[in-house]
């Protein structure tokens, strides 16, 4: 995501925001790498292993939390900017899901894990707000 801070202000939320980022995702890389080291190594109970599997999702969360400040922050031809990538990625990622969906069930294709979902709309993202922009140049 690339958006020109033009006040001191957005500059300091995007500090803020790379800096959240940025611990955030060392947070998630541990959690996912620990996680999968305790399961595999350590034969835990059911109950842990719901607990390690979920355990990702509290970085994860931090990304959001991340992203609602930064977002918050941002003027409103950036946010609308934001909104139009967010959409763009929210249906690309839901029809496509949904489409692949029939194609599992009805076409015999091979079972794609739910896990692939939000890579898959945070890549969407990203090359959504690039042709936002490139728009609005």
């Amino acid at each position: 995501m690339v958006c020109e801070p033009s006040t001191e202000n957005a500059k300091q939320a995007r500090r803020r925001y790379t800096r959240g980022m940025a611990v955030a995702a060392a947070l998630y890389v541990g959690a996912v790498f620990g996680a999968v080291s305790a399961i595999r190594y350590l034969d835990p109970p059911q109950w842990a292993l719901v607990v390690l599997a979920l355990l990702p999702l509290a970085p994860a969360l931090l990304m959001l939390r991340a992203y609602m400040t930064f977002h918050a922050a941002l003027d409103e031809f950036q946010r609308r900017m934001q909104t139009e990538a967010l959409i763009i990625a929210t249906a690309f990622t839901v029809f496509g899901s949904f489409a692949y969906g029939f194609l599992e069930e009805w076409a015999n294709f091979p079972h794609l894990p739910l896990i692939w979902v939000f890579p898959v709309f945070s890549f969407t993202f990203g090359v959504a707000h690039v042709f936002v922009r490139m728009r609005y140049k």
